[in-house]
């Protein structure tokens, strides 16, 4: 039976070709995933250091001037954006790089690169709470406290697009999640599972 990769990263591999290769060839497929999916987290870690760096500089003089709601949401965040800078790196540090150590066994390289998939498919299935909620509900107080009582429809529009915005943001991951990473998952674990069979 043939096993679509998905974009994982990994090219479709025949679940019976899986007992013919040796493992040399198990690690230096996983070796080429490892280092298709390194590359992809790095531009996306890149893009949004860089994204949250100009809207810091942007968002900051709201901080200190304007009403104390206004001034509570730019605070929000701001805090957001070092929360989303530190749950970045920090998945990173734990997943490692996507170098796999030729020198290990290929057991044990199979499982590190798991656990790395793992910590990013954990990374995106909760950008609700430490991506979305901090600059979605930030942005709607500096909206509210600057224009609730002069356009407080301009208020509410403002307020279900952003909300939309955010659903948007949890829809995308979640697509990214099953695109990429499960079918990397998978390809993974049943490496393992021939491998201890």
């Amino acid at each position: 039976m043939k096993r679509d990769s998905g974009g994982s990263g990994l090219p479709p591999v025949q679940e019976d070709d899986l007992t013919q290769i040796d493992d040399q060839e198990m690690l230096a497929l996983v070796q080429s995933g490892a280092r298709r999916l390194d590359r992809q987290i790095r531009h996306r870690d890149w893009r949004e250091l860089i994204a949250s760096a100009i809207v810091a500089v942007v968002i900051a003089p709201a901080m200190l001037r304007g009403a104390i709601l206004g001034r509570i949401g730019a605070a929000i965040i701001l805090g957001g954006l070092i929360v989303i800078a530190f749950r970045l790196w920090r998945a990173r540090r734990l997943g490692g790089s996507g170098a796999v150590d030729l020198a290990l066994p290929v057991a044990a390289a199979l499982r590190a690169e798991l656990e790395r998939v793992n910590s990013q498919i954990a990374l995106l299935q909760s950008v609700a709470w430490w991506y979305v909620t901090p600059l979605i509900g930030g942005a709607i107080l500096l909206v509210v406290g600057t224009n609730a009582v002069r356009a407080p429809w301009f208020t509410l529009t403002y307020t279900l697009l952003a909300a939309l915005l955010g659903w948007g943001i949890i829809a995308l991951n979640a697509y990214a999640v099953r695109r990429s990473l499960q079918p990397k998952r998978e390809e993974l674990t049943v490496l393992l599972t021939q491998l201890d069979s």
